[in-house]
């Protein structure tokens, strides 16, 4: 592995899914490296909701009951609740969105509706979209763009307080369960059906600049982008494929059905996990594989894989386990939580990993 930081700072530990708007699913931060708990809640629902990470610790997770919990990243006890009534959310990981203020930006499951809220919990303006939503994503804190399940991508501008306003929505026209990704500079990228769609945010609407359509199934998790613009694509095929920012195929490589939204690191790599339980490291430069980290078949990892500042990785399966594996590729640890794992972990600035399960459960591990 590089001997470079997997990730780069953003605004807090964790503010987003897959860490942040480009889904590199990498922290500068390090990681657990004993299977511990530090704690563990039960929630009123399954956790498929990937957790969050606010600039104080706090953790904010939303259950598939419709209830978001702000949790005391020390205990796990709630510091506030939101329940907005409703639910559903099934296996769909999707997250909150922490701007640098504080605001919290959720998407209740069930709902086509985005709701801010301060770091106390008060509501401070919702927002209707046309679907329900995914994860929300920022790369300034001013600039909001969300996905949803109809296919629509709508950006948003917010201010302090309760200023908000709808800059533009686009309707890419089919199913879709991927939150956008962006570097901030203008181009965003979702998915469609088994298609992978280019957005640029130009004046007062979105314009699809290119689709690509590898015609290997169906896509139903969100693509990961690289720092040199190199944009991923997993479907429920066989392969994962790389195309470069004019829609051009990069490169494509073999794995199988996939759950599991591409990691894509600030190093050059990309950590694509499958149903066959294999998490396989590949360089974006060309697609080769850096390494290759095989779990004992019929072990399927649907959460997405997270990553500390030093390449150890950290993810859970469907039979109810939660591994970190060392840039060696030793395990570290193989905590059973009891659940199966759908949710996409986060890691703390104090070294914890937490994670939800479909049994309902939260837990920390530290």
């Amino acid at each position: 592995m590089p001997t470079t930081a997997a990730g780069a700072p953003t605004w807090s530990p964790w503010p987003s899914a897959l860490h942040d708007a480009r889904h590199s699913g990498a922290t500068v931060h390090e990681g657990p490296t004993v299977g511990a708990l530090r704690w563990r809640r039960g929630l009123e629902g399954a956790v498929s909701s990937g957790p969050v990470v606010a600039r104080d610790g706090t953790v904010y997770v939303g259950s598939n009951g419709g209830v978001l919990h702000a949790l005391d990243p020390a205990t796990g006890a709630d510091r506030w609740t939101f329940a907005a009534g409703g639910g559903g959310g099934d296996d769909l990981s999707t997250s909150a969105l922490v701007l640098p203020d504080g605001t919290v930006l959720w998407g209740p499951p069930g709902q086509r509706l985005l709701v801010a809220l301060s770091p106390a919990g008060v509501v401070l303006w919702t927002q209707p979209v046309p679907g329900e939503p995914t994860s929300p994503v920022s790369a300034d804190g001013r600039r909001i763009y969300v996905g949803d399940t109809t296919g629509g991508v709508t950006a948003l501008d917010v201010g302090a307080g309760d200023a908000h306003r709808v800059a533009w929505s686009v309707d890419l026209g089919e199913i879709s369960y991927a939150s956008v990704v962006t570097t901030g500079t203008g181009r965003l990228y979702s998915t469609v059906d088994s298609s992978l769609v280019a957005l640029d945010d130009r004046g007062p609407s979105g314009q699809v600049a290119w689709r690509a359509d590898p015609g290997d199934d169906i896509t139903e998790v969100s693509p990961g982008l690289a720092p040199d613009g190199t944009v991923l694509l997993g479907t429920n095929g066989g392969r994962e494929w790389a195309y470069r920012p004019d829609g051009s195929l990069r490169w494509t490589s073999p794995r199988v059905i996939t759950y599991s939204s591409p990691s894509v690191s600030a190093d050059g790599l990309a950590y694509v996990a499958d149903h066959a339980g294999q998490v396989s490291v590949l360089r974006i430069a060309d697609g080769s594989r850096a390494a290759v980290h095989q779990l004992a078949p019929p072990r399927q990892i649907w959460s997405s894989v997270a990553v500390d500042g030093t390449h150890r990785f950290y993810f859970g399966t469907q039979d109810g386990h939660v591994l970190g594996v060392a840039p060696t590729g030793a395990v570290l640890f193989d905590l059973a939580v009891g659940g199966p794992v759908d949710s996409y972990p986060a890691l703390t600035a104090d070294r914890a990993l937490v994670v939800g399960d479909r049994r309902g459960d939260v837990i920390a591990i530290g």
